[in-house]
C-alpha cells in the first residue's frame, strides 16, 4: 500500500484555496508509464470513494488522462518574454542559488535536461527566483511555482475543460515530498491546479495574474490574502 496527496478546489467562504486529502491506494510497482499509470488508477479509485467525488484528473506524464499529460509542468507551455517556454523549463532557469544561478541557458534545453541540469544541485542552497526581471522571494505566498503554473494554465485554452474536475493528484507528489520541501520551494502542479478552480470562483480570469502577483510580491498585500495559500 501507498499513500498520496489528493487537491481539491474550496467553498467560496473557505479561508484558503485548497484542501489535501491523503489517500491510502495498492500501489503497482515498476518505472514504466503503464505500471505508473495502474498506479494511479488505484490512487483514483480510491480517492472517489473516500472523498465522495466522481472526476478527479492527474496531471503528470503518467496520467491516463490526454489533458493530464497536456497539463504536466513538462508539457504545459508558457510565454515568457520573447521565449515560449514550459512551465519546467522556466522554473528551473529562474533558480538563484548561493553559488550562482540564475541559469538562462537552460531555456535550451528539454524538460527533462532542465530538470537534471547538475548546476541545479552544485550551486548551494536555493536563495531566490530571477524571472522577467522582477525577484521572487522563497517566502512569497503563494509561491513562485503556483504563479508559473497558474500563468500556463490561463494560457492554455483548457479552462472549460479543467473546471470540470473536482479533484487533482500528481502521483510522483507524496508526503515525502512535502517534508523535504521544508524550508525550500514549494512545488506541486496538482496543487496549483486545486488553486486555479478555487480562484475561477472567486475573481474574472483576467485579474488571476495580477492577483497573484500582488499576493507574492507586493509587501502591503494583507496576512488574511496571504493565508489563501498557505
Amino acid at each position: 500500500m501507498a499513500n498520496r496527496l489528493a487537491f481539491l478546489p474550496t467553498e467560496l467562504n473557505s479561508s484558503k484555496l485548497y484542501r489535501e486529502e491523503l489517500i491510502e491506494f495498492e500501489w503497482v510497482p515498476g518505472m514504466a508509464i503503464s505500471q505508473g499509470r495502474k498506479s494511479v488508477k488505484n490512487l483514483h479509485q480510491a480517492a472517489k470513494e473516500q472523498l465522495k467525488v466522481s472526476e478527479i484528473l492527474e496531471i503528470s506524464t503518467r496520467s491516463q488522462s490526454p489533458l493530464g499529460v497536456a497539463l504536466s509542468a513538462f508539457n504545459l507551455k508558457l510565454q515568457v518574454l520573447e521565449f515560449v517556454s514550459t512551465v519546467e523549463i522556466a522554473y528551473q532557469s529562474s533558480k538563484v542559488f548561493e553559488g550562482g544561478g540564475p541559469y538562462v541557458d537552460i531555456f535550451g534545453l528539454t524538460s527533462l535536461q532542465a530538470k537534471k541540469d547538475p548546476r541545479l544541485k552544485d550551486s548551494g542552497n536555493l536563495v531566490e527566483f530571477h524571472f522577467e526581471n522582477r525577484i521572487w522571494p522563497l517566502t512569497a505566498s503563494p509561491n513562485f511555482y503556483d504563479y508559473l503554473y497558474i500563468r500556463g494554465l490561463l494560457d492554455s485554452g483548457e479552462i472549460e475543460n479543467i473546471v470540470r474536475y473536482e479533484a487533482f493528484t500528481d502521483l510522483a507528489f507524496s508526503q515525502n515530498s512535502l517534508k523535504q520541501k521544508n524550508g525550500k520551494s514549494f512545488n506541486c502542479q496538482a496543487r496549483s491546479a486545486a488553486i486555479f478552480v478555487s480562484l475561477l470562483s472567486r475573481m474574472q480570469v483576467n485579474q488571476i495574474s495580477s492577483f497573484l502577483e500582488k499576493s507574492a510580491i507586493d509587501e502591503t498585500g494583507s496576512t488574511e490574502q496571504l493565508k489563501l495559500f498557505s
